[in-house]
């Protein structure tokens, strides 16, 4: 971003606004405040160590000797519209307040809350409400009009624009989320880390026309993003792939003739050739007849290795396991 910038002959004020405060859109010079200047006084909570329960740590060190101080790492956007991130003892989410409690101290909220499992501190103070001059001391990272950035693509930027608004959008959106998962690898060497929320992009492939035609290559162009629940978002692009790749292998298994040239007729009918028992020795594993089927296919003209049979009958097993005799069967010869 700074380097299309300097390019262009700008500055940063020019993509910022700052005539609304606090309303402002100062997403670049945040970022690059932050990126040299962490948050202190947050950063020194976290890593103050008399906050920490030494005996639950020691206890958990006795069963796992790399065992780490648990944290969450949450992100949301305020309705100032800015991006607000913020660290909590692990279990935070599914805790309660405790009003039965006798215990609880004013400050310390660890105290208030009711904990499935025992935290790994035993002291934490943080989410307070922000003021003009300060922040909550659990905040890690504050970054002014996030929320306000629109990476949509726009047919018209109005006559007096200097810039592209939407591609600008999308480059920043693209260095906050960069920011703040280099943060969560950041933590990760001292801490267990939890991420509660993470970044959804909607990305689209162009084609910048303006260059040479060897030149050209796909852009991968963010065109709207989210802040989702990271379990949800991680559940859900786990479903999009097996779904994915569910269609790439019916595509697979639909072209096998087309692949290699014989039917699964005869496919079958050569891996049960090749299944048979000689006399006088043992029965064939799965492998066995994998490479017999493989050599047999050769000998009739076909062009297909052992791991192509392996892949075939996979296929078959998957998607057409009635075409298999039953002495063919995963059960019969075991898995791969």
């Amino acid at each position: 971003m700074l380097m299309e910038l300097g390019r262009l002959g700008l500055d940063i004020d020019d993509i910022e606004s700052r005539s609304r405060p606090p309303n402002r859109d100062t997403v670049l010079s945040d970022l690059v405040d932050w990126l040299s200047d962490h948050p202190g006084k947050a950063f020194a909570q976290l890593a103050n160590w008399q906050t920490l329960d030494l005996a639950q740590i020691r206890s958990r060190l006795e069963q796992d000797r790399f065992a780490k101080p648990r944290i969450e790492l949450s992100a949301h956007i305020t309705k100032m519209n800015n991006l607000s991130v913020r660290w909590h003892p692990a279990g935070w989410r599914d805790t309660e307040f405790d009003w039965h409690r006798t215990d609880h101290g004013y400050f310390n909220l660890i105290t208030h809350r009711k904990w499935s499992q025992p935290p790994d501190f035993h002291w934490f103070t943080g989410d307070e409400d922000p003021t003009f001059d300060s922040r909550p001391s659990n905040e890690l990272m504050y970054i002014r009009g996030v929320g306000n950035l629109r990476p949509e693509p726009r047919g018209n930027y109005g006559p007096y624009a200097i810039y592209n608004t939407d591609v600008v959008d999308s480059i920043l959106i693209c260095a906050v989320r960069a920011a703040y998962e280099g943060l969560v690898k950041q933590l990760a060497h001292s801490f267990e880390v939890t991420v509660i929320d993470a970044f959804d992009f909607k990305v689209r492939d162009e084609v910048d026309d303006v260059d040479p035609p060897r030149y050209r290559r796909e852009i991968h162009r963010v065109v709207a993003w989210s802040i989702e629940d990271a379990a949800e978002l991680k559940a859900r692009r786990e479903r999009d792939e097996a779904a994915a790749q569910n269609e790439r292998d019916r595509a697979e298994f639909a072209g096998v003739t087309e692949t290699y040239g014989f039917t699964l007729e005869m496919f079958v009918a050569v891996l049960l050739h090749a299944s048979s028992k000689k006399p006088s020795g043992p029965i064939p594993s799965r492998e066995h007849i994998n490479r017999n089927a493989a050599r047999n296919l050769r000998n009739a003209g076909f062009s297909i290795d052992a791991g192509g049979v392996r892949r075939v009958r996979q296929l078959i097993e998957r998607y057409s396991p009635k075409a298999l005799p039953e002495s063919l069967s995963p059960e019969e010869h075991g898995t791969y």
